[in-house]
C-alpha cells in the first residue's frame, strides 16, 4: 500500500491533519496501532479555542454532540476556601477522549483518508519517496512507500526518535495520575473543581453521567494510593479525597515534558504532542493539536510540491511558535507565582478580594481568552498587589 502521506498517530492532531488533507484531495494513510475507540484517560477539557478549532475543520456538530458543558470553576489555591469563577462566553466543554479522538478518526475516514492497523518501525529515504516499515495488526512486517511522513504520536515520538528529530530530553516535567471518577460528589455538574498548591494541582471534571475526569499532578510521581489520597486531602483542605477505589479507566503518566529538535526534517514532520508538550496547568493540548492543523497540513502540501525542508521548518516553526509562545509564557508565569511564597500568598489574597482578576486569568488559562491578557502588566499588578 503506497500514500501520498503516512500519518502516524490517530489522535486529534494526525486525524485533524488527515481531514484537510483528504478534503483537497491528498491520498491520506492513517496508521494506527490501537483499535478504537480507545481509552485515552487525559485532555478531555474542550476549550473555546479547541471548539471554534473544531469549526474550522466543519466536524463540530458531529464531534461535539455527546458534550459536556462546562459553565464555572471551583478555585481553591493553597488551602483557601474555594471562589467560584465564570467562564466567559458559553464556557467549555468536557468530552471523552474515546469519543473525541473516534469521531475525529471517522470524519478523517468519511473524507477519504484510509485507516491501517499497526506499529510504525522505521523510515528509509529512497530519493523521491520514503519507504515505511510498519508491523501490522498480525504482527507481519510490512512497508509502504510515501511522499511524506508525518509523525503524530505524542509525546516521545518514534517517529522523531527514528527519524532524526528527537532532541535529548531532560528528566523535568510533571507527573499526572487519575482517571474516570464514577459516581462522585461535585460542586455542580457544570463545575470544574481545581485545588492547587505549592507542589501542583489536583482537579476533577464532569464528563456526566455521573463520570468525572479526576487528575492530580505533582512534581514528582506518587508513591502509592496512601499518599495521593494525603495530597489531595492536603491541597483540598480537607474536602477531597483521592478515592482510587472508584477510578476507572486508571492512568499514570510522566514526565510531562517534551520537546524535538526539530520540527522538519527532510520529509519528516512532526505535530501535536510530538511536536512539543504544554505544561499541562493550561489544559491546551487537544487545543493546540486541533489549532495547529491547519499549519501542518500546509507544511504537508507544500512539501508534497517540492519545497525546500528548510523552508517548511521555518514556515511551520514559525505558525507552532506564535500558537504556542504566549500559552508557555502564561504556564511560566503560572507557575512561578505557584512556586514563589510571597507571590502565592498574594495571589491568594487578590483572588478572595477581587474574583474578576481571577477570572481574567482563568479565561487566559482556559484558552478563552488571549494569554497575552492575562499578562499584561496592569493585570499582574492587580493580582500580585
Amino acid at each position: 500500500m503506497n500514500a501520498d502521506v503516512m500519518i502516524v498517530g490517530a489522535g486529534p492532531a494526525g486525524s485533524s491533519i488527515a481531514l484537510r488533507l483528504a478534503r483537497v484531495g491528498v491520498d491520506v494513510a492513517l496508521l494506527e496501532r490501537s483499535r478504537f475507540p480507545r481509552t485515552k484517560v487525559c485532555g478531555e477539557y474542550l476549550s473555546p479555542g479547541a471548539i471554534a478549532a473544531l469549526r474550522d475543520l466543519r466536524c463540530a456538530d458531529a464531534v461535539l454532540s455527546g458534550a459536556h458543558r462546562l459553565r464555572r470553576v471551583s478555585l481553591a489555591a493553597f488551602g483557601s476556601d474555594p471562589v467560584l469563577l465564570t467562564l466567559p462566553g458559553d464556557g467549555a466543554l468536557s468530552l471523552s477522549r474515546a469519543t473525541l479522538d473516534n469521531a475525529l478518526r471517522d470524519a478523517a475516514l468519511s473524507c477519504g483518508a484510509r485507516e491501517v492497523h499497526g506499529a510504525f518501525l522505521h523510515a528509509v529515504d529512497e530519493g523521491e519517496m520514503l519507504r515505511v516499515a510498519f508491523r501490522d495488526a498480525d504482527g507481519a512486517d510490512q512497508s509502504s512507500r510515501v511522499r511524506v511522513l508525518i509523525g503524530a504520536d505524542g509525546a516521545w515520538s518514534t517517529v522523531a526518535a527514528r527519524c532524526g528529530l528527537a532532541g535529548a530530553q531532560g528528566r523535568g516535567g510533571r507527573w499526572a495520575v487519575g482517571g474516570h471518577l464514577r459516581g462522585a460528589s461535585s460542586r455542580s455538574d457544570d463545575t470544574l473543581e481545581m485545588c492547587i498548591g505549592a507542589g501542583g494541582y489536583y482537579a476533577r471534571n464532569p464528563l456526566g453521567d455521573e463520570i468525572t475526569n479526576a487528575m492530580l499532578v505533582m512534581p514528582r510521581p506518587v508513591a502509592g494510593d496512601e499518599a495521593a489520597d494525603a495530597i489531595v486531602d492536603e491541597l483540598s483542605a480537607g474536602r477531597l479525597r483521592f478515592e482510587a477505589s472508584r477510578l476507572e479507566k486508571r492512568v499514570a503518566v510522566g514526565p510531562l515534558r517534551y520537546e524535538p529538535a526539530r520540527l522538519v526534517a527532510g520529509r519528516v514532520m512532526l505535530t501535536g504532542d510530538a511536536a512539543g508538550m504544554l505544561d499541562p496547568f493550561v489544559g491546551q493540548g487537544v487545543a493546540i493539536a486541533l489549532e495547529s492543523s491547519s499549519a501542518g497540513a500546509d507544511a504537508a502540501l507544500a512539501l508534497l510540491a517540492g519545497q525546500r525542508a528548510s523552508h517548511v521548518a521555518r514556515a511551520l516553526g514559525r505558525a507552532r511558535r506564535e500558537l504556542v509562545l504566549p500559552r508557555r509564557i502564561l504556564a511560566a508565569a503560572v507557575d512561578l507565582v505557584i512556586r514563589t511564597p510571597l507571590m502565592r500568598a498574594r495571589a491568594a489574597r487578590s483572588v478572595r478580594r477581587d474574583p474578576a482578576v481571577a477570572e481574567t486569568v482563568l479565561a487566559a488559562i482556559a484558552g478563552a481568552a488571549p494569554a497575552a491578557r492575562a499578562l499584561s502588566p496592569a493585570l499582574l499588578a492587580r493580582l500580585l498587589a
